[in-house]
């Protein structure tokens, strides 16, 4: 019996080791595959959280390598700023950047190639400052929207942004049938740029790709610098540079437009949402009233720029971005007062200055044609009889694409050079069945605008991106790009 109780104790030891060996195996192997499955979900969870943080204030930018990736949008109130007191981070060290092989823009250029089979669009590469085209235009638009490009990525770089982006960008500048399937959905739209894919499409070679650009050059240095700048300050610089003129030397002086109509009716209101709120709004919040603020942060910007001020804002509050995302310590530091200082002397400035003159009125010539957009000026659609146009001999068909010398590119730039006409005589450029042409027009008493009274001005805020315009004989209708 105790030989046969040692056998079993012996028995029952070896079992003992044997299921505690299977069972260690077994513990090991669950333990292998839970951590396995956790690193999946924090990856998982990780890429869900930067596609929700960083998309709608800078999307794209988290494709860059974890370590110079940022954090996401900044909040309300000074997000980034040390909670406790410790010392603020160096600013950072960026130099121009050498050109990446990616081939993001080359590529799309071969699909677009693929899906606009025949001679409608035409394709080129500008090495130089990294853009790569398919464009609708003909070889003089073409040429002179290149040329308008190059000088502003070179003004850009050389003021703001430190560099072009140093990967290519596609742009498309497609024909108003191709641009009404591509924004189906966004039926008041003319352009758009996706950083992800570092594209530009567009309807419109004049403000819409100006804006457009601009948001394309910030995204590449928002990108070097790990940091997703808030939607006022993407915006507001894109919306600044829409309207420009600039010298060779690249000084610049942003051209105020009806958007400055809109910024002195928001300035004279004492009701109106505050600067120090609306530096604090995160994108939703912005772009719920963005109607109204996309006029006041361009002025906020024109005002910098006016006080020869921009520049060094732009610079500081990249140097203070991590102890204060929200651009106000860049302007109490470099305006050397509180914002709700700055804000007075903005608003002050901005009712000094004259409204724009976006209205034919007494005394103004009159055209007399209808028009709608076209990709590199404005179509006129109908020539008024006994008109100025109509003597010069325009005719519907015709595309307008200067005025005095001066590039047309979008119906927005039209009114803003019609709209106070007052000399006798004025040089247009058409083009017409792929040639261009310059022809004078020759206004009569009968030509002048006649006074507006009931009905004969109507007029859709350009806030709303529609006008409708009645005057005086001059009527047309066109539709602006949304904002984006």
């Amino acid at each position: 019996m105790p030989a046969l109780r040692g056998l079993a104790a012996r028995n029952t030891v070896e079992l003992a080791n044997q299921h505690w060996a299977s069972t260690r195996s077994a513990l090991t192997l669950f333990i292998g595959m839970s951590r396995f499955i956790a690193a999946i979900a924090i990856v998982v969870l990780a890429g869900r959280a930067s596609a929700q943080s960083s998309s709608p204030v800078a999307p794209g930018i988290s494709d860059r390598p974890p370590s110079t990736a940022p954090a996401g949008p900044g909040r309300k109130g000074l997000a980034g700023a040390p909670s406790d007191g410790s010392s603020p981070a160096l600013p950072p060290v960026v130099t121009a950047p050498k050109p990446r092989n990616d081939p993001r823009a080359r590529r799309q250029q071969d699909e677009w190639r693929r899906d606009h089979p025949g001679d409608t669009y035409h394709y080129s590469i500008d090495e130089v400052h990294r853009m790569v085209f398919a464009s609708c235009l003909d070889d003089a638009s073409q040429a002179d929207m290149q040329k308008m490009l190059a000088a502003q990525i070179d003004q850009q770089a050389a003021t703001l942004f430190e560099a072009p982006p140093d990967t290519e960008i596609f742009v498309a500048v497609a024909t108003p049938a191709d641009i009404k399937k591509i924004f189906a959905d966004r039926p008041t739209s003319a352009g758009m740029y996706e950083h992800p894919r570092r594209r530009i499409v567009t309807g419109d070679i004049g403000t819409v790709l100006r804006h457009e650009y601009t948001h394309a050059m910030h995204f590449g240095h928002m990108e070097r610098l790990g940091q997703p700048h808030v939607m006022w300050v993407q915006e507001g610089l894109a919306s600044l540079y829409e309207v420009y003129e600039l010298a060779p030397d690249t000084s610049i002086r942003f051209v105020p437009t009806e958007r400055h109509n809109q910024a002195r009716k928001i300035a004279a209101n004492k009701r109106a949402i505050s600067l120090a709120q609306v530096v604090t709004m995160n994108p939703d919040e912005f772009m719920a009233k963005s109607q109204s603020l996309y006029p006041v942060v361009r002025s906020v910007f024109e005002y910098m720029a006016d006080q020869g001020k921009l520049r060094a804002w732009y610079k500081r509050y990249v140097d203070t971005f991590a102890q204060d995302r929200s651009g106000r310590r860049a302007i109490e530091d470099i305006f050397g007062a509180t914002i709700d200082e700055f804000e007075a002397s903005w608003r002050a400035w901005v009712l000094a200055r004259p409204a724009v003159d976006v209205a034919v009125g007494r005394g103004d010539r009159n055209v007399g044609v209808d028009i709608k957009a076209a990709t590199d000026g404005v179509e006129v659609t109908r020539v008024a009889r006994g008109s100025a146009a109509q003597r010069a001999g325009i005719v519907a068909g015709d595309v307008i694409v200067a005025i005095d010398g001066t590039p047309v590119r979008s119906p927005r730039e039209w009114t803003e050079a019609t709209a106070a006409i007052r000399v006798p005589e004025l040089a247009i450029t058409i083009r017409r069945a792929g040639k261009r042409s310059e022809i004078t027009l020759i206004f009569d008493a009968q030509a002048n605008a006649m006074p507006r009274g009931a009905g004969e001005h109507v007029l859709v805020t350009p806030a709303e991106f529609q006008w409708a315009e009645i005057r005086g004989g001059f009527l047309y209708k066109v539709q602006f790009a949304s904002e984006s």
